[in-house]
């Protein structure tokens, strides 16, 4: 499957392709003909007709639109000059491959994108998206703003709504961040802006994450990371569908750590399973589960090689539904191996047991709902019994 990296290009007023020849070539001609005084100064309509020249001249794609199925959300690093930079990367995909949008999670246009894929990642999750953009000039105060609107459309065409009181709790973490430096009598104004830049960057980073977790909580997932985690299974595993309960976690390195647990003689116990990656083998170590003392259970998962990794499990913060869920976390020594808790879900198998006994053993142990353990279904599938009614109805079969 193709993959494809693009970028919004506020001068263009389109999405351009990322470490594309063509495209770099045709946006240093575009800012040489501008001027960089000019260029610094961003989107306008003369701006954007000498980009989008350029780009046509040496052959280089610009879209209007991103379209595809909503598979990923992710907040990613990248290093640039000694300086680090968030990103947000939103993956598309459909028949013609896999379309990953990444945008300066300080950026206008990321933040207000975030806004409506809180509301995307609950309604349309694995469904067809349609991700646009555009530039909204505004005067104020005789000067000229440029307000770069993000727009995205569902399955049925229709525009998805942003989800409301984001921009008021940035503002709110604004204003508790700037406080102490105006009661000590900042008045400096770049500080206090940088200060805010910051601040409201950070808190549209940890909306990102939380839909990250909330695509996998429901079980989505790009089919290539599908099929690393999928990858961690034993081939006796798949072919038995063993009911168990799992998580899978992908540390700072980029390696994936599986989590298989089950109850036996009244305890969890299981394995964590991961692929080395210098000889490509598969190492997986026995976990048993005991109370750490502090309200959660933890694990000690030794290698072969003599690697020993903790595995913890403890009660969530309540989610945006107010239930609280199982966290999965992996450490070496006292150093967490990666950015974000994983989940803990039953898997299929699992599911279909009535009151299983590993959900008991959560419940006695955490204090958590079994139910919350079952990965939270799409819109999509929530409708399928409905439309599956609808086209029974249709065909003139009974109920």
């Amino acid at each position: 499957m193709a993959t494809r990296m693009m970028q919004r290009n506020n001068l263009a007023d389109a999405f351009v392709q990322v470490n594309d020849e063509p495209t770099n070539a045709a946006l240093k001609a575009a800012r040489e003909q501008i001027g960089d005084a000019e260029w610094k100064k961003g989107y306008s309509p003369e701006n954007k007709a000498i980009v989008r020249d350029a780009l046509k001249e040496h052959g280089a794609r610009y879209e209007q639109a991103l379209k595809g199925n909503l598979v990923g959300v992710q907040v990613a690093e990248t290093q640039a000059n000694g300086e680090t930079f968030r990103k947000l990367r939103v993956t598309l995909e459909n028949e013609a491959g896999r379309t990953i949008l990444s945008a300066d999670m300080g950026s206008e246009f990321a933040q207000r994108l975030i806004t409506k894929l809180d509301t995307a990642t609950r309604e349309h999750a694995g469904g067809a998206i349609s991700i646009g953009a555009f530039a909204k000039q505004t005067e104020r105060d005789d000067r000229t703003f440029v307000d770069h609107v993000a727009t995205m459309k569902g399955p049925d065409g229709q525009e998805v709504p942003a989800t409301s009181g984001h921009f008021e709790k940035a503002r709110e973490r604004v204003e508790a961040a700037q406080r102490p430096m105006l009661d000590a009598g900042m008045k400096d104004r770049k500080i206090l802006n940088q200060i805010a830049a910051s601040t409201r960057e950070s808190y549209f980073a940890e909306v990102a994450a939380g839909l990250s977790e909330r695509m996998v909580e429901q079980g989505i997932t790009p089919k290539t990371v599908a099929n690393e985690r999928g990858a961690l299974q034993t081939a006796a595993l798949q072919a038995a569908a063993f009911p168990a309960l799992e998580s899978g976690i992908k540390d700072r390195d980029g390696v994936w750590h599986n989590l298989s647990i089950y109850e036996k003689d009244g305890q969890l116990t299981g394995t964590l399973q991961r692929r080395d990656v210098q000889t490509g083998d598969y190492e997986k170590a026995p976990v048993v589960f005991e109370p750490d003392g502090k309200g959660g259970l933890a694990a000690l998962a030794a290698y072969d090689g003599g690697e020993k990794l903790t595995v913890s499990l403890s009660r969530s913060e309540p989610t945006l539904g107010g239930h609280e869920k199982v966290d999965v976390r992996v450490s070496s020594g006292d150093q967490q191996i990666h950015e974000h808790p994983g989940r803990l879900r039953a898997n299929d198998a699992l599911q279909k047991i009535p009151d299983h006994r590993e959900g008991k053993a959560i419940e006695q142990a955490l204090g958590v709902d079994p139910k919350m353990l079952n990965p939270v279904p799409t819109r999509e599938a929530q409708r399928a019994p409905a439309k599956a009614q609808e086209k029974q109805h249709s065909q003139g079969v009974q109920l």
